[in-house]
């Protein structure tokens, strides 16, 4: 179920104050913690270790920008920063 933007502004930190992940599907997930929101996305290339790309800070990175209409500013960011890691 993909995430909505209601969903990432209700979304606090643990009373505990551990840190948690909001999925998005597809390896896509946001980091909720002390600090703020932060978008990670989970990846392996073949042969390769699992690896996690630091994409951005919500709302610096919004939600629109993963599913809405510059859904193609996603995709070059991550084909960039997957390939030059």
């Amino acid at each position: 179920m993909k995430l909505t933007d209601l969903q990432i502004k209700n979304a606090k930190t643990q009373e505990n104050g551990k840190p948690f992940k909001l999925y998005d599907g597809n390896g896509l997930y946001l980091l909720v913690n002390h600090a703020g929101k932060y978008w990670r996305y989970d990846y392996q290339l073949k042969g390769c270790k699992r690896k996690t790309l630091a994409i951005g800070k919500y709302p610096v990175i919004p939600l629109a920008g993963r599913n809405g209409k510059s859904g193609a500013y996603w995709d070059i960011y991550l084909v960039a920063n997957i390939c030059s890691a």
